[in-house]
């Protein structure tokens, strides 16, 4: 933030501070509604954001003044013209968007129960992404016109064009791109063949880096001023219904298999039979953890949440497994559940705790 306000200025900042939150911050509820059947960790959910709003943003800002430096210097200023949208910008932004989720592949994979989860989390750095960028532009635009004819017809259309693009059209672009490789990420953290852990990510990051490519070539190399328009209403709005659906139809099948998981889980021995009913339905979960926020305060109450989750993705892990033979992870899901449960045993104090559960 402190370089952007070095770029335009603390008046920059403040307006475009205001007007990408309230775009951006909605998106945010989105993908967290999405997520709320498995709740993903609150830090790793932040940091996701935090990363595509600081580090992804930054260095891909910076990279692609570099490179363009060298291919205007090297190959031309009109080379350079189409190099940037075509190849540069796409390919820097999508690559250090995506180093997030490359990293909880690695690192974090348990935390990627599903294609929901890759949706989530590339979403939120997606989100952390236009944010920055849109605070940059927007408070650039905004400051401009200010010092300018405010009265003058060109000034108010460029003004116009800029908040069309930026509140409304740009907004949705990082988020779904970043989602793209997320699917790519999420299916190659659930199978078992070496080569498809490969593939399906970096065909993922290929189709977002084409998309992202058409749309900037559409809007600052295509001929056509109205190509961009075109585009966004013939290719891109398509697609993000596409993916809308895709994640809705996930979410609501995520609530099915859990919940006709539960009782074999119950069965098992890791969630308790007085669990089942308020583990299968939302409504009900959230009664749960207001309960124990109630009576044993809030760490009780995010131990309960912490519990839910684990329990809806060992359910997950566990129907997975018995229509595949995928134990991919479910030994390690069965120990954290069991983990959560302990830690909430002993937040709500172990007497009280079967009891609350059936109380909601």
């Amino acid at each position: 933030m402190i370089w952007v306000a070095t770029q335009i200025g603390a008046d920059g900042v403040a307006v475009g501070l205001v007007l990408s939150a309230l775009v951006i911050l909605p998106i945010v509820g989105v993908f967290l509604w999405l997520d709320r059947w498995k709740r993903g960790r609150p830090r790793l959910l932040l940091s996701a954001f935090a990363w595509g709003g600081s580090v992804a943003a930054f260095c891909a800002i910076w990279s692609q003044e570099g490179a363009q430096t060298l291919v205007d210097t090297t190959m031309g200023e009109d080379v350079g013209a189409w190099v940037r949208p075509l190849v540069i910008t796409p390919v820097t932004e999508e690559v250090f968007k995506g180093l997030f989720l490359v990293w909880l592949l690695i690192y974090r994979r348990r935390q990627l129960v599903g294609l929901l989860d890759g949706i989530v989390f590339a979403g939120l750095v997606g989100a952390g992404f236009s944010f920055t960028e849109n605070i940059l532009y927007l408070g650039r635009t905004v400051t401009a016109f200010a010092a300018s004819d405010t009265s003058d017809v060109n000034s108010i259309a460029v003004l116009a064009i800029s908040l069309l693009l930026r509140l409304v059209m740009v907004p949705f672009m990082h988020p779904f791109l970043v989602a793209v490789f997320g699917l790519g990420i999420a299916a190659a953290a659930n199978t078992r063949r070496r080569g498809l852990r490969i593939g399906l990510p970096l065909a993922g990051l290929i189709v977002a880096i084409t998309l992202h490519g058409a749309w900037d070539w559409a809007g600052l190399a295509g001929p056509d001023p109205y190509l961009i328009y075109k585009i966004y209403g013939g290719v891109m709005v398509p697609l993000f219904l596409a993916m809308a659906i895709l994640a809705l139809v996930l979410r609501h099948r995520r609530g099915r298999t859990i919940a006709a998981a539960l009782p074999a889980l119950a069965r098992d021995g890791h969630i308790a039979p007085d669990e089942v009913a308020p583990l299968a339905k939302l409504g009900e979960r959230r009664r749960w953890r207001r309960t124990a926020r109630r009576r044993a305060g809030r760490v009780a109450a995010r131990a309960t949440g912490r519990y839910q989750a684990e329990a809806s993705a060992l359910g997950i892990r566990t129907t997975r497994d018995q229509a595949s033979g995928n134990r991919n992870g479910l030994d390690d899901q069965a120990r954290a559940t069991a983990d959560a449960r302990a830690d909430m045993l002993e937040a709500l104090g172990a007497p009280d705790a079967r009891r609350l559960a059936s109380s909601v």
